[in-house]
Order: C-alpha cells, then structure tokens, then sequence
C-alpha cells in the first residue's frame, strides 16, 4: 500500500525526527527535483536552503553514479515501494564525495499514483573506513598467507571455509569444511592428492578467540613433509651404506667371518658412531686392543690420539705418575714436568687393558676423572681438563668383581656403559685358517721369494687345536712355523710341540699347576702360622708358657717353630 502525499506538519516533524536522528532527507519530485530539505542535510552540505530548493539532485551526486540513480528511480515508478543502495555525494568541502547509503520511497496521491520521492541519506564513511581497514587487514592477512608455504586454511567458528592461501583451494579440492575434524590435539599425519601424485601432509587445527575468549574461528595448516620424508629415507639409506663401509673397512682391522664375530663387528661399529665409554671382555689373547683401536679409528676421534696403557704391567706409584703426570720434584727421579697419558690422549682414546688389576686406591681416582672430567698432576695443586674417550679391557669377570666387593660397583657402571664381549678362538673356527693365513702374510713379507702355504695336515691340526692362548698363540705358532720351514709349504712337523702333543704338554702343565699350588698353600700356611705366634708373643710380652697355653702346644714346640720363622724372616731369633 502507498503512502500518501503528507502534510505539511507531517513533514516537519518527520524532518525533526530526521534531524535528531542526524539523518538527511531529501524531497523530490519524480524529476528528481529538490523539493524539501531538512537541516541536518542542510549542515552536511554546507549550504542554505534556498539554494538547493528547485536543484536537480544529479548536481549533487557524482557523474558516473547517476545512471544507478536513475535506475532505482525507474524501479519505483514501475511500482517498487522502497530501493536502496550506496553512492557518493558531494560534502561540503571541496567537493568532498561521500560515502552515502541512499534508501528511496514513493509518495502516492489517492489514486495510488506516485507523485514525490523520500530520501534518506545515511552518512556511512565511517563504516566505510572501518569496512576498508577489515579488507586492507584481510587482504595483508591473506598476502601472509598466500606468502607462506603452508597450507593455510581459514573457517568459521561452524567449520564453514572462509579464506585462505593459494594452496588451499587445490588441497582442498572444493571442500567447504576442514580435513581435520575441529578440536583434533596436536599433528595429524595425512597423505593428499597432488596434481596426480600422492603428497605426505602434516597438518593441525587450531581454535581462534577473540580479545573476550569467544571462539570466532578455526586455522587449518597442511604442511607438505614428501620432499623431507624422502630426504630422510635417503639419509636413512646413506647411513647404512655408510656403515656397511665401516664394517668393510673393519674387516681389514679385525679378521673374522664367523657367526659369533659378526656381533662384535656390530658392535664395533655402532661404539665408533657414539662416544660413549665402553668394556671389551675376552679373554688373554682374544684381541682386545685390537678391537679398541677398531672403535677409534673408526669413531670422530680417528685423526687425534689413541694412548693405550696397561694398568696390570706398572706398580701403583708409577702408574699414577703415568696416567695423570706428575711436576718436577714431586718425587725422588721427577726431574721435570711430565704431562701424563690423559693429557696426551686429549680429544682422542684411552685404552686401558687389564682395568680388573687396579687397586682401590686407583680405582676412587680413575672414578673422579670419569666424573669431573679433569686430572691433576701428582704434587700440582692444578687441574686440567681432559676431553678423552675411555675404553676399557679386562679378562676378568668385572661384574662378577664388583658384587663381591673386589672392584668398585660405581667405577663398573662407569666403564662399562657398552660392553663388548669377544669370543675366544675356539669358538671361532671359520676364522682359524683365516687368520693362519694372515699371519703367514704378515711374518713373510720381509722374503717374498719363499711364499709359504700350509698343508692340508698342518690345516687340520690348527682346526682341531683348543687354542688355549687365543689369537696370541696362533700367531705365535704361525711365525715359529715359518721360522723352522724351510719348504715352501707348512707341515705338521713346524709347528709347535703343544699343537702336536696338546694332551701331554696340557698333564704338563697341570702338574705344574697342582704343584705351584701345594706350594703356594703350603707358603700360606707358613705365613698364618708365623702371624700368630707373632701376635701372641706381643699380646703376653713374650710369655713363652702363655703363648703356648694359648696356641695349645707346648713350650719345646713354640721354641722349636719361633726359631724356625724368626731364622726365615731376619736370621737368628732374639735373645731373651
């Protein structure tokens, strides 16, 4: 239904309303000529009354935007009650043009025909501003985005899609929601189709609050990992190439192709790729320093020093002075200053065999060194700090050591944080002929002229001996064959007795053993015997008929074995 014509007072409080409102209003005819103003249009403009009225309004409206005017006009006279829409206006300052939201409603006379037309002009240019600065914030969000090779997806607090980067719509494939369900924890590994290939994705979804903690969005990332996941694949694969070129390499160091070696080359190569200190267990003659100086020269340390002491061969007070030096009259003979193997093996190896020989003593100082990383000189009040890898050796059972108290059980928690046990050489008999040949090698080659080769006889008496000295004993008996060949092939006959008579030279030995033994017991005895005479004597001040009342033997038999000790330990007894 069409409004009619209003009246006068009508129209003046509807200007009033519109100036409290501070709203313009414009009263046209269907020409779109100014008919009434109201004031607050009057103080936007920036002119007087009598100056607009009888003005065509397309005089105040930009050119290029009078052909929208006209067009809504048309739509009203073809019997639209109301359009609106946005145009620009000129203000009253140099023509300012102003963002105007324009809302226009025909006036009817009583037959329902239109006869004048209501503007209301709405000032929006601060809304225009706020609405320019979202899109400029909007498009410098979205030119982040774009720039960022992630996948970055915007949504709504619904899960509806609103913008995001380029790679977004391709991923995305024409999806309106996240491929991560909303409120999935941490990354999520995904694998998306690309441009006809298969791509690795880690992607995460993230919720967006407001300043007021109010959910108002959703940031999906899709972070493409194919080419890194290749890349570690390929790291992957280098790696163990790498490491089966150490345990080609090793092979030249440490001979051995049997079942229980191919452990310790394991072994050995994975200790050469950490830095950690390690125990290698065996026993005499097994290789051990060899095996250590596989672990150095294969490990980051290779180019720096490998010092090897062993701790069984030097007495307690050499041994310090050898391990953590000593200055220049510390002792009687310490002519200068001498800086010790852990100073010498700084940035490299230390290898210490026969770690199972050390006494408490050595052991508490060993301890700290592991510690604190830094020794002292004997008579120095300085430190020095030492950046050395420790590897240890021993053909004890250490552990076995510790738990009865014999070896300290933090030293062996110490050194053994890798043990790397090396089997003898009787449980390696794929490596005996081997190795034979290898010695054959080495010892010959000073004479090259007289290449030697063992017989099948000479192979077989190998093969069958138990190796009781290990490598040691095969090498050995290896440079004692070449040295009694004088063929160019090895018999049984050039080897040593015990290969030939192993049963005979064993009885050999274990009487010798059984006899050293019931010495050694009888030595022993001896000791205890003389300690508690000695003992007697000095708790009765020499008493002879107390001290025998108490060792229950009489006085001729305390004379008798008194004199006896006494005459062993410092020639004739003393007088009473």
């Amino acid at each position: 239904m069409h409004a009619s014509v209003p009246a006068s007072s009508d129209s003046v409080n509807l200007k009033r309303i519109l100036d409290d409102l501070k709203i313009s209003y414009w009263l046209t005819d269907l020409d779109f000529i100014l008919l009434d103003v109201n004031t607050t249009f009057l103080e936007f403009a920036g002119a007087s009354r009598t100056n607009l009225i009888g003005r065509d309004v397309r005089t105040l409206i930009s050119t290029e935007e009078i052909q929208m005017v006209e067009h809504n006009v048309g739509l009203l006279r073809e019997g639209r009650q109301s359009v609106q829409f946005e145009l620009y206006v000129y203000g009253s300052r140099n023509r300012e043009k102003i963002p105007v939201l324009f809302h226009l409603s025909s006036n009817s006379d009583v037959k329902g025909r239109p006869v004048s037309v209501n503007i209301l002009l709405v000032d929006i240019s601060q809304q225009k501003r706020m609405r320019d600065e979202l899109e400029k914030e909007k498009r410098m969000l979205q030119s982040i985005l774009f720039g960022i090779r992630d996948c970055v997806s915007i949504f709504d607090a619904d899960g509806r899609y609103m913008f995001g980067s380029p790679e977004s719509a391709s991923l995305h494939c024409g999806r309106t929601v996240p491929l991560l369900p909303l409120g999935a924890q941490g990354p999520v590994e995904l694998a998306l189709p690309v441009e006809g290939q298969l791509r690795q994705f880690i992607g995460e979804i993230r919720p967006i609050y407001d300043h007021q903690g109010r959910l108002f969005a959703h940031a999906e990332t899709l972070t493409d990992v194919t080419d890194n996941v290749r890349l570690a694949e390929k790291e992957r694969e280098l790696f163990h190439f790498k490491r089966e070129m150490r345990r080609s390499e090793l092979q030249t160091e440490m001979i051995g192709g049997d079942r229980s070696m191919q452990g310790v080359f394991e072994t050995v190569v994975r200790c050469a790729e950490v830095d950690s200190n390690v125990l290698i267990t065996g026993e005499t003659g097994v290789g051990k320093e060899v095996a250590a100086r596989a672990i150095h020269s294969q490990s980051h340390r290779k180019d720096k020093p490998f010092v090897a002491v062993n701790c069984g061969a030097l007495p307690e007070a050499l041994l310090e002075s050898e391990l953590f030096g000593h200055v220049k009259g510390a002792f009687t003979g310490a002519i200068s200053d001498r800086a010790g193997l852990f100073r010498e093996a700084h940035e490299g190896t230390l290898f210490l065999d026969e770690i199972g020989e050390l006494n408490m003593s050595m052991q508490v100082k060993l301890l700290r060194v592991l510690q604190e990383r830094k020794v002292r000189p004997v008579g120095s009040d300085r430190f020095y700090p030492v950046d050395v890898r420790f590897i240890c050796a021993t053909n004890r059972n250490l552990s076995a050591n510790a738990q009865q108290g014999k070896f300290r059980l933090d030293l062996y928690y110490r050194i053994a944080v890798i043990p790397l046990a090396i089997p003898p050489l009787r449980e390696r008999l794929q490596d005996i002929l081997r190795l034979a040949g290898h010695f054959i090698d080495k010892h010959q080659k000073k004479n090259r002229r007289h290449l030697k080769t063992l017989s099948i006889a000479a192979q077989q008496l190998l093969q069958q001996y138990h190796w009781p000295g290990n490598i040691r004993e095969l090498e050995n008996a290896i440079e004692h064959a070449l040295a009694m060949s004088r063929e160019n092939e090895i018999t049984p006959a050039h080897l040593p007795l015990q290969l030939l008579y192993p049963d005979t030279i064993v009885s050999v030995a274990a009487h010798q053993a059984d006899l050293a033994s019931a010495v050694d017991g009888q030595t022993k005895r001896r000791e205890r015997e003389c300690r508690a005479i000695t003992d007697a004597l000095s708790r009765h001040e020499g008493n002879l008929g107390a001290v025998a009342e108490e060792l229950g033997i009489s006085r001729v038999t305390l004379w008798r074995k008194r004199k006896k000790y006494f005459r062993l330990q410092s020639g004739p007894a003393p007088k009473r």
